[in-house]
């Protein structure tokens, strides 16, 4: 017959090695990708990057998720912006220069309030940013790691593409 205090010792190992399981901090994330992505290319022209976007759409991105017994829900999973791409930027310039910049806010280097509603960067967590060309335009996909971030980036991205939209129509009188 087994003891309960076997029992009880494996459930603890398996606790500590589940409690064991973390991620990597947003903070230390920050400071690897500074280290490696930030040069005198990704870092001079971040704010004025940031300041003349034109951005043609912003949409959510969902993760369809089983939640229980034949029940299922769409969770937002972070946002999408359709930009006109810069002049003279590459997607892979601007990649780094997205990323470079939303490590310097978390890092405290940069501050976060010099664009309204920017959508590169949240308190205490990590932005996941990745640009592509999409139709001669490029698509840059926001994401994080909750649903609660995600939610968060897609406000701040909807708010950013309405301030810094292409006007397709003339003011009204």
């Amino acid at each position: 017959m087994r003891s309960p205090i076997i029992g009880i010792l494996a459930l603890a190992a398996l606790a500590s090695g589940v409690g064991c399981a973390t991620s990597t901090p947003p903070a230390a994330k920050a400071a690897g990708v500074e280290r490696v992505q930030c040069d005198a290319a990704a870092t001079n022209d971040a704010e004025r990057l940031l300041r003349s976007t034109t951005v043609l759409r912003s949409d959510a991105i969902y993760t369809h998720v089983i939640t229980g017994n034949n029940n299922s829900e769409d969770r937002v999973a972070g946002a999408k912006l359709l930009v006109r791409p810069p002049e003279g930027v590459t997607a892979e310039l601007m990649v780094r220069t997205l990323q470079c910049h939303s490590a310097r806010v978390l890092l405290g280097q940069v501050s976060g309030a010099l664009v309204p509603n920017d959508p590169y960067w949240l308190p205490d967590a990590w932005v996941n940013i990745d640009v592509k060309p999409e139709d001669g335009n490029f698509a840059i996909t926001l994401t994080s790691d909750s649903v609660r971030d995600n939610l968060a980036l897609l406000g701040r991205a909807q708010h950013y593409a309405d301030d810094h939209a292409l006007a397709t129509e003339p003011a009204l009188p």
